[in-house]
């Protein structure tokens, strides 16, 4: 038994592997900080927020088209809530995303430079009511520019910038795998 357990598991592994190899291109992970934006009125955001930052996970998957474009395939998800205060009221906001981006990747030595755009499910949810800061899903345009500094040819470290309409920004920072 032990040893069907161990076979299958190194099937499974293997085969993960080689779909990886001829699917996917590049995988990452990072941390995000999370900065809300209120589009109808910034002046009662600005007012109401006691900490407007959250943190959210970035996954990524990535596939070269050519030799310098990218499709990427990302998901965002909160994790440390930003806390909200308007008058009485107080409540959190909780979000997920999941976004396509094409990317053009800019390689100088070590260093790439990365511009995307994208369409992106949002999921945001809110436990303040107001005018400006509803529950929402919808489907939006996101776009932003990134920084990866490559130790070798499979692993580096990077930093994005990404602004999804006008809900909110994400600064990441992660480390990055290439097949």
């Amino acid at each position: 038994m032990k040893k069907m357990v161990i076979a299958l598991l190194a099937s499974v592994s293997i085969s993960t592997h080689v779909l990886a190899e001829n699917y996917i291109d590049y995988v990452s992970v990072g941390v995000a900080m999370q900065t809300l934006q209120s589009p109808g009125n910034p002046e009662i955001l600005s007012s109401a927020l006691d900490d407007e930052k959250g943190l959210a996970v970035v996954l990524n998957a990535g596939k070269m088209l050519y030799s310098d474009i990218a499709l990427e395939l990302e998901g965002s998800a909160s994790i440390s809530k930003a806390q909200w205060k308007l008058g009485e009221n107080a409540g959190d906001v909780d979000f997920w995303t999941l976004g396509l981006y094409g990317a053009y990747i800019w390689r100088i030595n070590n260093l790439s430079i990365k511009p995307r755009i994208g369409v992106v499910f949002e999921n945001i949810k809110s436990t303040i009511r107001t005018i400006d800061i509803n529950d929402k899903s919808d489907i939006s345009l996101s776009g932003g520019v990134g920084m990866t500094y490559n130790f070798n040819e499979n692993y580096a470290i990077y930093s994005n910038f990404t602004k999804f309409e006008d809900d909110m920004n994400h600064l990441t920072f992660g480390a990055e795998y290439k097949f």
